[in-house]
This record gives structure tokens, sequence and C-alpha cells, in this order.
């Protein structure tokens, strides 16, 4: 299949305001057959008012005969001549219209399909919705054929979401891992492969199917990127291929300029909510997670966690040591609890854990198990060892969360106060007693 690279121009978005002329090359072919047929009934409308009136005024029946034979083989002769070239010629009008009416239709509805996927887009208000958006158009605007579209989360990742419309055998489908594996996305402009058994096929197609194909791919950009393909098979050879290109790069336009400003949304909140030392998540949303506990009058249990001597690991090892352990402890609160957990960091070397549906006793089990990791994570990060000190609380010993902060970094204190390297937890009845 010899690859043929075009830069496909998008589709106009306006919506038609007629529909298009379906019935032209009808019309033509009534005008023809009109005309026809009045030019014929005149010649001979006349050839018989000629043979009537030489019979009438005698004239031989041998000459009159004669006559007519050679109006009529003058009159076969002039069909012959004239107007069979000239049916043959609107006949060929007549198909080069039906053709275009028929391109025309097409033209139409893909901008019809185009304006509405470009509304549908505009207000989708996630990645899911959008691959949901585009398998519908997908499946108005390429009605019989089979297209697939294959997106990752990243340039550099792997190919994490596929959608297929229309009936693709399995064989035939793109097997790329990533989307720089794609010859089209490496060039960054759409291409068209006219047959799978050449030399040249496209990777996702050669030598993989029994029959030949051909196939239309195109980038995805995000972000100026290559993230992800949008592919269709069609028949080789077929003219057309070009032009289901240019539909095809349209649709790609869309979608990753859709998905460009969504995943810009998503990076920028994240970006407000997470921590940018450990990529815990940061006060704000432990604020509004404490919320919405407190609303659903959900049970759970907090942790305020903090590294012992945090200022003189700085002071002797370096500030780059001190962001070290800092990370290290992190992903130590990361890798120990549940998804639906929460770990902050909410200064300096202060830690949240908050645990729904667990009681402060529960929780200080978790906080004793972290400690237990901890000279391990130290010795295989190249670390100086340190220990941390927690306080643990529940939902049952404050009516709001930040009556609940408070009191965690009272029993903190308390630890520190004692001797460090310590979890002070407090009890049902409201007083606090040594975990370890």
């Amino acid at each position: 299949m010899k690859p043929t690279s075009a830069n496909a121009s998008q589709t106009p978005t306006e919506k038609p305001t007629q529909p298009a002329p379906t019935s032209t090359a009808g019309l033509l072919s009534r005008s023809f057959r009109a005309q026809l047929a009045i030019v014929a009934g005149a010649f001979f409308l006349s050839a018989l008012i000629t043979i009537l009136y030489l019979a009438r005024y005698g004239v031989e029946a041998q000459i009159v005969a004669g006559l007519a034979i050679f109006l009529a083989l003058a009159g076969a002769g002039a069909w012959l001549l004239v107007f069979a070239p000239l049916r043959e010629r609107f006949d060929d009008a007549n198909r080069e219209l039906t053709n275009r009416a028929a391109h025309l239709e097409e033209r139409l509805r893909a901008i019809e399909t185009d304006g509405r996927l470009q509304h549908a887009l505009d207000i989708a208000e996630d990645e899911a919705a959008v691959l949901r958006i585009s398998e519908q158009a997908l499946e108005s605007l390429q009605a019989g054929s089979s297209t697939q579209l294959l997106l990752a989360d990243d340039p550099e990742g792997e190919i994490s979401k596929t959608i297929t419309v229309g009936d693709m055998p399995a064989a035939a489908r793109c097997n790329i891992r990533r989307a720089g594996d794609c010859p089209a996305v490496r060039r960054g402009q759409g291409m068209v492969y006219e047959d799978s058994m050449s030399l040249s096929a496209c990777p996702g197609l050669g030598g993989r199917i029994e029959t030949t194909c051909a196939a239309a791919c195109t980038p995805v950009m995000v972000a100026g990127r290559g993230t992800g393909m949008l592919r269709s098979l069609g028949q080789t050879g077929d003219p057309d291929l070009f032009r289901l290109l240019q539909l095809l790069t349209t649709h790609a336009n869309r979608v990753g300029t859709r998905l460009t400003v969504i995943r810009s949304m998503v990076a920028s909140e994240m970006k407000a909510a997470t921590d940018p030392l450990t990529g815990l998540s940061n006060r704000r949303v432990l604020d509004a997670r404490l919320a919405q506990l407190h609303e659903h009058h959900t049970a759970f249990a907090l942790v305020m966690a903090d590294i012992d001597h945090f200022k003189k690991i700085n002071d002797t090892h370096g500030h780059e040591v001190g962001d070290r352990a800092l990370k290290a402890f992190a992903n130590a609160l990361r890798q120990s609890i549940r998804s639906e957990d929460l770990a902050c960091r909410i200064g300096g070397e202060e830690f949240v854990l908050l645990l729904p549906d667990f009681d402060a006793a529960h929780a200080a089990q978790v906080v004793q198990r972290i400690r237990s990791e901890l000279p391990r994570i130290t010795q295989r990060g190249g670390l100086p060892g340190f220990t941390v000190s927690a306080g643990v609380v529940d939902q049952r010993h404050a009516n709001a969360g930040e009556d609940l902060l408070r009191l965690a970094d009272q029993l903190l204190y308390r630890a520190k106060s004692e001797g460090r390297d310590r979890v002070i937890v407090a009890t049902e009845a409201g007083e606090s007693v040594p975990a370890s």
C-alpha cells in the first residue's frame, strides 16, 4: 500500500440554509426527451403532409412510395448522425450531474454533522463525553464504513482508549501500542494507504488480512502533540479515500481541540489541589473532603503526623536530602492507604491522613505499619534514618473539621513532648493514650 500524504483542509462549519438540488439530473433527462419528441413529431408530421399532398394531386403511387422510403431513410440517418450522439452526450451529462448531486448531498451532510459535532463537543465536560460524542458523529458520517479512534493519555504513553465504528474485522484493527508508532502521527499529517498488500502498507494492515483494502489515517493532536489517531478502511483504488481523509482530519481536529481544553483544565485543577513537592493533596482538598464527610454523616478517622527533628535533617544533610525525606514519607503514606482514603501535606513536615469508615484505634494501626516500614524505606533510598510522631482522632471527638484538626495537632504536640517517635490516640471517652 503506497502511502500518500495529504494536508486535508477542514470542512466549513456553517449550516446550509437550502437543501441540495437532488432532481437536476432528472430535469435534464425529461427536458431532452421532450425536445426529442417535438423534433421527431415535427419531422414525421411534415413527411406525412408531403405524402398526402402528393397523393391528392395525382402523383403516381411509385413516386409517393419512393418519397416515403426516402424520408424514412433520411429520418433514420438523421437519428444516427445527430440525435443518437446527442442523446449519448445528454446521458453523460445526466450521469455527471447525478454524481455531483450525490457528492453535494454528502458534503452538506458532512457540514451539518460537523456543526453538530462542534456544538456537542463545546459542552462536553470530560474525556468520556468527548469519546461518546465522537463515536456518535462517526456513526452518522461514516455510514457503511469501518472507523477506529485510538487515544493515549499523553504522547509518550500507551494507547488506553479505543472506539470502533462499523464492522471492522479483528485482523484489520490497528495494533499500535503508542501513538508515535503510527507514521501519520509521526509526520503530523494525514496519510492514505492505497493497497494493504504492498511493501509500504500501513503497519496496522500489512500482511494481516485476507483481502486487499486501503486505509486513511490522520493524527489526533492534543496540545500540539500527536496523542492518538483516527483511521478508516476503504477499498483499494477508491478515489474517494482522499475525500474521506478530509472528513477524518476535520473530525480529528475537533476532538483534539476539545481534549486540549479538557486536559488543560484537569491539569490546572490538579495543580491547584496538589502539593508540588510530594504530589499529595493539599489543605484545600482536605478541607473540602472534611466538609463532605460531615455533610454525609460518614464515620472517619484523622491522623496528623510529623517527621521528628526535620530541621536537623535539613541543617545536617542539606535541603535536597530534606526534600527527599519528605517525598519518601509521602510515598509511604500513599502506599499504605486505600483508594478512598486521602493523604495530604498541609505544610512543612506535617501530613494528614483521612480514613473514611475507620475509628481512631484502627487508624492508629495504619500509622504503626507506616512507622515500622520507615527503616527499610530510608535505607533503600539512601536517606538518614528518621522517625515520626502522630496524633489520631475520629469524628466522635469533635463536630467540625477545624476542631478535629486542632485536637489532632494537640495530640501530636503531646507525642513530641513525650519524647517523639510515638502515636497518641484519642479514646471514645475523650481521653488520649499512647499507642506506642
